[in-house]
């Protein structure tokens, strides 16, 4: 007899986003846009590096995707922070709490930066 386990539901829910990293090339450093929607210690990450704006893309769309993980509305965004751990994966932070409930990853091209959350 072969049983099934069908029956047994996982909740969890996912957000994924993609930014066009053309977009970001125009941000000027200390714009109202980053200080809106980046913390201090995602800035300085992204712009730790040659290629900052694809980090400041990928950084956005991992927020973006965390935020419909959660479910729209339920936080806002600049309440959601991207942060590396000591081998540079991705982790997020709501409200300066570590969330280890919600999976991250990003990539990126040379023209677009993706990212999926998934919240268990």
């Amino acid at each position: 007899m072969v049983v099934n386990n069908y029956s047994k539901r996982t909740n969890f829910s996912v957000g994924i986003d993609a930014e066009d990293i053309k977009r970001f090339k125009k941000i000027k450093k200390g714009s109202r846009f980053l200080s809106n929607n980046f913390t201090l210690r995602e800035l300085n990450y992204c712009f730790s590096y040659k290629d900052f704006v694809s980090r400041l893309a990928g950084t956005f769309a991992a927020k973006e995707a965390v935020f419909k993980a959660l479910g729209r509305g339920k936080i806002p965004l600049f309440a959601i922070e991207i942060v590396r751990d000591i081998d540079g994966k991705p982790q997020v932070w709501i409200k300066n709490n570590s969330e280890k409930s919600i999976s991250i990853s990003i990539s990126h091209t040379a023209t677009v930066a993706v990212a999926i959350a998934i919240k268990k």
